[in-house]
């Protein structure tokens, strides 16, 4: 019985320092410009069926892993998309072709751009600000430092 807590503990612990390794986490609130009235606007084109995306960003939170280091998202080797509050929404809209963010400490906000594709898409376009939204950027370089994958969570 011994060694099967001491195996569960150690599989526990892998798996926590896993988890933290896998997603350095960031947290971003769409910019107010007024009451009811976001820094927020997109592109619909049916032909190619890409929704084009530019996003007013403020920082809520950041992992202190990621504190005071400047991080450039375009470096990224792929971006995930996921509509984490209505998960059916985002179905058909997974997949983010383009994207240009970058993070510097100490700014008052920021600007995202994204290009999401699928068919599924326009709806997410004309939903986003209402969204609470999670991209996972896969391999992103840092200076002086291996790559990292960052979860940004967007929200109101």
């Amino acid at each position: 019985m011994r060694y099967f807590v001491f195996l569960m503990m150690v599989l526990v612990s892998l798996w926590s320092v896993h988890s933290q390794a896998v997603d350095n986490q960031m947290s971003f609130r769409i910019r107010e410009l007024a009451p009811n009235q976001y820094e927020y606007s997109s592109l619909w084109n049916p032909i190619t069926q890409e929704a084009l995306l530019r996003v007013g960003l403020v920082v809520d939170q950041i992992d202190p892993v990621l504190v005071g280091r400047d991080i450039s998202f375009s470096s990224a080797r792929k971006a995930e998309f996921v509509a984490k509050d209505w998960p059916e929404l985002g179905e058909d809209c997974k997949v983010v072709s383009d994207w240009h963010f970058d993070y510097s400490p100490g700014l008052p906000h920021y600007l995202m751009y994204m290009t999401l594709q699928g068919p599924g898409c326009e709806r997410v376009a004309h939903l986003f600000d209402y969204l609470h939204v999670r991209l996972r950027f896969i391999g992103v370089s840092l200076l002086n430092f291996e790559p990292v994958d960052v979860a940004v969570e967007i929200s109101r």
